[in-house]
């Protein structure tokens, strides 16, 4: 591992150095970097075609795992600004982003996670549409330095998107405040990715995972123990991970599996689909 982040660093700096045989692009659209896909989903929003954007974890990548290609470490060579997730505990940034950062001194660091508060230890910010407004405004002031020429349209987009925002916030609430009433709040989920969209809408995220990692044969049984006197009748997976252990628990208990994606593009679809699947699976 320390070996491929040397490699990665090296690359970088021959496409940003002088006589490098990869130049900065200077035609075309200015380059937005971003770390996950949602991110992607909120430039586009505010920016449209204006820009470009290079998404450094692409579709169904594991942020504990996954390698940024040669191809897009020139990409991201060529951005003049990145929106990074920010928070100390997303393991992709840690290990490769912050380390490239330090070799890229033109670019605009956009921090998602930049004056926001209760983030405990998780890191998925934009699970929570009043984090993902806040996000947005830090975005669209970026955007609107680097295009001076469009930052009426810009600023326009921002405030449509505040507003969908909102709309979605309040439609979610709808959904699910008759879970919350009913008393049955906690949705079990193999990696405790939820916690910002739990703590949004009065729920409660029970991982199987314990402190990030696989149970062992002890903890999954409590877990399974813990599940069927709660009668769970759902066990929400992540594709980017081994569903095994949460696969493991339902079967144990008779519940169905379903796949909730945290990194998903389309992120107002996204919570919506997230929003109706954790209702039918706590609402008897």
């Amino acid at each position: 591992m320390k070996r491929l982040r040397t490699r990665l660093a090296a690359i970088l700096l021959c496409t940003l150095a002088p006589g490098c045989s990869e130049s900065r692009s200077t035609t075309g659209p200015p380059i937005v970097a971003v770390s996950v896909l949602p991110l992607e989903y909120v430039v586009d929003q505010l920016a449209g075609d204006l820009v470009e954007t290079v998404v450094m974890l692409p579709p169904g990548a594991s942020p504990t795992q996954y390698q940024p290609t040669l191809g897009q470490v020139r990409a991201f060579s060529d951005a003049t600004i990145y929106v990074k997730v920010g928070h100390p505990n997303f393991p992709f940034e840690a290990a490769w982003l912050d380390r490239l950062l330090g070799s890229a001194s033109d670019v605009t660091v956009v921090d998602a996670s930049s004056g926001l508060t209760d983030l405990a230890g998780d890191p998925h910010l934009w699970l929570a549409p009043k984090l993902v407004a806040s996000i947005a405004s830090e975005v669209a002031a970026a955007l609107a330095a680097q295009l001076p020429a469009h930052e009426a349209e810009v600023t326009q987009n921002l405030a449509r998107f505040h507003q969908q925002i909102a709309a979605l916030d309040l439609e979610i609430r709808q959904q699910l405040d008759p879970v919350v009433a009913s008393g049955r709040r906690a949705f079990v989920v193999q990696h405790p990715a939820w916690g910002h969209f739990a703590a949004a809408y009065g729920l409660e995220q029970v991982a199987v995972e314990e402190d990030h990692h696989e149970p062992d044969p002890h903890a999954l049984s409590q877990r399974i123990d813990w599940a069927r006197e709660h009668e769970v009748r759902v066990v929400f997976v992540q594709p980017q991970l081994d569903p095994t252990p949460a696969e493991t628990l339902a079967r144990e208990i008779g519940a169905r599996v379903v796949s909730l994606d945290p990194l998903a593009y389309d992120w107002a679809a996204n919570l919506r689909a997230v929003a109706l699947a954790i209702r039918e699976g706590l609402i008897r």
